[in-house]
């Protein structure tokens, strides 16, 4: 094997397949990158067995092969070199690393050792559009569970339809519902719990791209996430999503607008006290209020527009603002009734996302 090409591109391929790479695990294989040469052409190979990535780069190929080399090290020397190109060959078990200046030999692993890609070839969406996909990957990311003991709660719930996709996840205290629209068209309808953290993942990964394909595999086990020269395969979460649907709240007594930027930043101050903070609502604003017995307590008072009885409700502020800061315009809809029922945020123009949260029992 023997090439040149851009150190930027070179970087940037590594950061692409960074995510698949186990620098922690028992197999140090999976620490690695495989590095296929051909035709002019860089192929990128990590996994940790839980996702697999590949991406393409172009290069000067002199001669075709492949190797594989720790992928930290690897990556550490690109982005550290002030070289514009880099020629790279192998030499026995070394990859040797040529710059204007520099000479780097780094130890490589068995290429036969290396996990094939999965075959994950059945579509089942077709141009997705990134500009709306990831930004609805971020915003249903923040509600899902951190706790492995519920396995299907640490996942992003996928529905596909013929006309549509329904992205949902929770742990139980919040729930995140967003609903895509577009020009894309649905192969087949089907659920698919996706790791959550593998999603945000792909979030990066796709990069400035503008479509992503959604292909499964055979026993869908697997989903694959295609934009351009980039495949990103993630194994799936086995067991039944909870029925979301019965958590939603059939009405509201309570719609308050409020502004969200004054409304974040009052937050922000009042829960230096306490994580809980009690919102208080009537027809002359909202008034935001914690107290602590070790650290005192706050008040402050923002403008809103409602109007009916007052209500009183409290509510874990980290969650609250998860869902707050997901909403993309100006002003944001709180939807409450009674202190112990869910609590809704939505935006003002838009019904297609919605962020239910349970209230705190004072």
């Amino acid at each position: 094997m023997k090439f040149t090409a851009l150190r930027e591109d070179l970087v940037n391929a590594v950061q692409i397949v960074q995510f698949s790479s186990d620098s922690k695990g028992m197999m140090p294989i999976l620490s690695g990158v495989k590095v296929e040469s051909s035709e002019g052409t860089l192929t990128f190979y990590t996994t940790d067995l839980e996702s697999y990535t590949t991406t393409k780069s172009p290069a000067n190929v002199e001669e075709e092969g492949v190797c594989v080399v720790n992928l930290k090290v690897f990556g550490d020397y690109l982005k550290d070199s002030n070289d514009e190109k880099v020629t790279v060959s192998v030499v026995g078990n070394e990859m040797v690393l040529e710059g204007e200046n520099s000479l780097f030999k780094l130890f490589t692993m068995p290429p036969e050792d290396f996990p094939n890609s999965p075959d994950v070839n059945i579509p089942l969406i077709e141009e997705l559009g990134v500009e709306e996909f990831i930004p609805a990957v971020l915003k249903i990311s923040k509600a899902a569970s951190k706790d492995e003991k519920r396995p299907t709660l640490l996942g992003i719930l996928m529905e596909v339809e013929r006309d549509g996709l329904n992205m949902v996840s929770t742990d139980s205290y919040r729930l995140a519902i967003k609903k895509i629209k577009g020009d894309f068209s649905g192969s087949e309808k089907g659920q698919l719990i996706i790791p959550s953290a593998a999603m945000v993942n792909l979030s990066r990964i796709v990069g400035k791209k503008e479509k992503v394909g959604v292909y499964r595999d055979e026993n869908k086990g697997q989903v694959r996430f295609s934009a351009g020269d980039t495949d990103y395969m993630i194994r799936l979460i086995e067991g039944k999503f909870p029925k979301y649907g019965q958590f939603i709240p059939e009405t509201m007594e309570g719609m308050v607008e409020v502004d969200k930027e004054e409304l974040i930043s009052a937050m922000k101050r009042v829960s230096l006290i306490n994580s809980t903070i009690r919102l208080k609502v009537n027809e002359e604003g909202i008034t935001l209020t914690s107290e602590s017995r070790e650290v005192g307590e706050g008040s402050e008072k923002i403008s809103s527009s409602y109007s009916g009885e007052e209500i009183n409700i409290a509510f874990n502020n980290r969650f609250l603002e998860d869902g707050i800061t997901s909403i993309d315009g100006e002003k944001v809809v709180l939807a409450i009734s009674e202190p112990l029922k869910p609590g809704i945020v939505r935006e003002k123009e838009k019904e297609d996302f919605m962020y239910i949260i349970m209230p705190i029992r004072l």
